[in-house]
């Protein structure tokens, strides 16, 4: 759901089996699916061995988010076998930076707080606790931040860790009270897989509730007339 394209193959306990990753920009119309064959290639595995496809639901960049949900409706649709399901971008995000700071990294922060870019100069921000046990809870929903308030809105909320797109971007707003996890550039296949196998907060399941999760009213909007009138 980002401009991040990742796919990745993960156990029933949420091991990394095998990743991709490519940072390099949006590429997910050429390189999603190519990936997913790489994965279970790298693995030793087909779809037979396959009982469920994960997806992250969003909010971030538009062209990736609709890419990945339709590409993940698709292949669930194809096999009816297949369990489909996904989770928000930010918990998936989270996920990966509870288990980078560990245990000790818990005494450092108050809470966890991903960040992804929004464009537009905004930021998608929730806050989730960092505590004991395999997950981390949420605190705050997802909300938009304007950028130019992101270092007021994040030294209200404690010492927090940050990770994410928007964290990296706008890393001279990030108040002293912050902490910025470097190495997690933006939310990957294997966060939202082991979030997905671990039952973390907010997973949903099925073709009425894996939709994309635009976090914001859409830009452009038909005018209210043709709306009502529809199309021809």
């Amino acid at each position: 759901a980002t401009t991040a394209c990742s796919a990745a193959l993960c156990a029933a306990d949420g091991a990394v089996v095998a990743a991709r990753l490519d940072l390099e920009g949006p590429a997910h119309s050429r390189r999603l699916l190519p990936m997913v064959h790489e994965v279970l290639a790298a693995a030793g595995c087909g779809w037979d061995d396959v009982d469920t496809v994960a997806v992250g639901l969003g909010p971030g960049a538009f062209t990736g988010l609709r890419i990945g949900v339709a590409t993940a409706r698709a292949l669930a649709l194809a096999d009816p076998r297949l369990r489909l399901a996904g989770v928000a971008t930010t918990t998936a995000l989270a996920v990966g930076m509870h288990e980078a700071l560990g245990e000790e990294g818990a005494a450092a922060v108050d809470a966890l707080v991903p960040l992804v870019d929004g464009r537009r100069r905004e930021v998608f921000a929730a806050v989730f606790r960092h505590a004991g046990g395999a997950l981390p809870r949420p605190l705050e929903p997802v909300r938009v931040v304007a950028a130019a308030d992101l270092g007021e809105w994040l030294a209200g909320r404690g010492r927090v860790a940050v990770a994410g797109d928007a964290a990296a971007l706008y890393a001279d707003r990030l108040p002293p009270s912050a902490t910025l996890l470097a190495g997690i550039a933006a939310p990957t296949a294997a966060m939202v897989g082991r979030a997905v196998a671990l039952g973390a907060p907010g997973v949903v399941e099925g073709f009425d509730q894996v939709l994309p999760l635009y976090g914001r009213e859409p830009d452009a909007v038909p005018p209210a007339g043709l709306a009502a009138r529809g199309r021809p």
